[in-house]
């Protein structure tokens, strides 16, 4: 192929697919997260007796409609002690992402992220050296725009602010962006089930035959 319509299709059509695979793995990492945080606060110590499998998927859906009311999440983090942790900017990072994925139309970053990354969300005021001789210094500078940022599978900017934001250089693939955030959140992951006192889990034998399963 012309070396020129190769660097089109990494360009236009392969680097945004492969980033795009990316950032769903990162949704499905903060949902992760969410699940395991709910399964935890469905055995948080309560008298230190075992709970059984129905208490505990009783607690379950307890948690979940708790999770529908004002302020949930910031809730149960506190219960969990959440913001003990030091990858506590990882996970906003990765809720802030997910957000952005799901909900905007067009796949824009939200404002928060944009500020959470160090990216401006708008272009700075600009002033001249005319504007402010001919006006004594008294008029005040045109107000700042919104910038139109790329969608995220596309944006250079993210994707630096996101290399950036996890340690890694500036023109870091996507690829090593994700192995960063997922080795982050197996740490957090692990340093809470660690951390936190949970009940004793009642255990019991499982069939492993299809036929006692619908498919």
């Amino acid at each position: 192929m012309n070396p020129e319509v190769v660097y089109d299709q990494l360009i236009f059509t392969d680097s945004p697919f492969v980033n795009e695979l990316c950032l769903m793995v990162l949704v499905a990492l903060r949902h992760q997260v969410e699940r395991e945080m709910i399964r935890l606060a469905a055995r948080l110590v309560d008298g230190g007796t075992e709970i059984s499998a129905e208490q505990y998927q009783q607690n379950v859906e307890k948690e979940r409609e708790l999770l529908r009311e004002r302020d949930r999440w910031k809730r149960m983090s506190i219960r969990l002690d959440v913001n003990s942790c030091k990858e506590t900017k990882v996970l906003e990072a990765l809720r802030l992402l997910s957000n952005s994925y799901k909900h905007d139309p067009f796949v824009k970053p939200d404002i928060k992220l944009l500020k959470l990354l160090n990216l401006r969300p708008d272009w700075p005021k600009k002033t001249t050296a005319i504007g402010d001789a001919t006006s004594g210094g008294s008029q005040s500078p045109k107000s700042p725009r919104k910038k139109n940022y790329a969608p995220l599978p596309e944006s250079t900017s993210l994707q630096e602010a996101f290399a950036v934001f996890v340690g890694l250089a500036r023109d870091a693939e996507y690829c090593d962006i994700t192995e960063r955030f997922v080795d982050s959140v197996s740490q957090f992951l692990e340093g809470l089930k660690n951390r936190t006192k949970v009940r004793p889990f009642e255990r019991r034998r499982v069939s492993l035959n299809p036929q006692d399963f619908e498919y």
